[in-house]
């Protein structure tokens, strides 16, 4: 009775999934002649890594730890980086992602406004959100950027200037007349039919967040820096998202410097 009582507090499905996994994971062991301890249950989710998606390995390791009353912290760090590893591979996999870079975005100044946000931020204007997601005390967020006199950014604010300066609208992006805010549903379709003139149909308005992101960090800027900017939840939702650099990996980076190179440490990446 004692030992049914971790399935008895959760749902029924969930009860019996976890005996199944449990139950596949036992015999495994079973067949491996192996002690039923921590330490073949972290083999056992390293061999099935090589068969399945991250999904499942979650699933085995939640069905453990309802077992056996959770998992040490060296375990736990191994199953998050065993899962995480998972994840990643799986990114490129399910769909490709459509690169969309700068150069893109300056081929056509249709909706420029909206692309320029998505790649630049500074310390001039702020652009203020007030409902944003992860936002628990609803104060909204906000995003500074900047532009030089004579930048392509600056051209495009001046010609919105002159198309909006008979508007009335508080919003900086209005819809059509000017009487409402423009909906997320609008600035989607937006982003998405101008990627396709530029010839990156498939490619939606994710495609600049992720594209932003490696953009600043070929800038140089830290991963701390792109996640506040971006407004990413996690360092690890940011990292998928990054092209396969040494950098991105948490490895040494390198600066060219008059006497040579000069190896920084990434401890902010870490």
């Amino acid at each position: 009775m004692l030992t049914d009582m971790p399935y008895r507090s959760k749902a029924t499905s969930t009860a019996k999934v976890y005996r199944a996994e449990n139950g596949r994971r036992s015999k495994w062991i079973k067949e491996k002649n192996l002690p039923k301890n921590e330490s073949s249950f972290l083999l056992y989710l390293l061999e099935r890594a090589t068969e399945i998606g991250s999904s499942a390995l979650a699933r085995i390791s939640a069905a453990y730890q309802a077992a056996n009353d959770g998992i040490s912290r060296i375990g736990a760090t191994f199953v998050a980086d065993v899962i995480k590893a998972k994840r990643r591979l799986e990114c490129p996999v399910k769909k490709k992602p459509i690169e969309v870079t700068i150069e893109d975005v300056e081929k056509t100044d249709r909706d420029a406004m909206l692309t320029i946000l998505s790649f630049h931020s500074g310390d001039l204007i702020e652009v203020v959100v007030k409902r944003a997601k992860n936002d628990q005390m609803g104060l909204g967020r906000s995003s500074f950027f900047h532009y030089t006199p004579g930048s392509d950014a600056d051209i495009l604010m001046c010609r919105w200037r002159l198309r909006n300066k008979k508007r009335t609208c508080e919003y900086v992006f209005s819809n059509a007349d000017g009487s409402r805010r423009l909906a997320k549903q609008s600035i989607s379709a937006a982003a998405t039919k101008m990627l396709k003139l530029v010839g990156k149909g498939g490619a939606t308005h994710h495609g600049f967040r992720r594209g932003g992101a490696n953009h600043l960090r070929a800038q140089g800027h830290s991963l701390e820096e792109i996640r506040t900017r971006g407004r990413w939840r996690s360092m690890a939702g940011l990292q998928r998202y990054l092209k396969d650099i040494p950098e991105a990996q948490g490895c040494k980076s390198t600066k060219r410097t008059r006497g040579g190179l000069e190896e920084l440490e990434e401890s902010d990446e870490e």
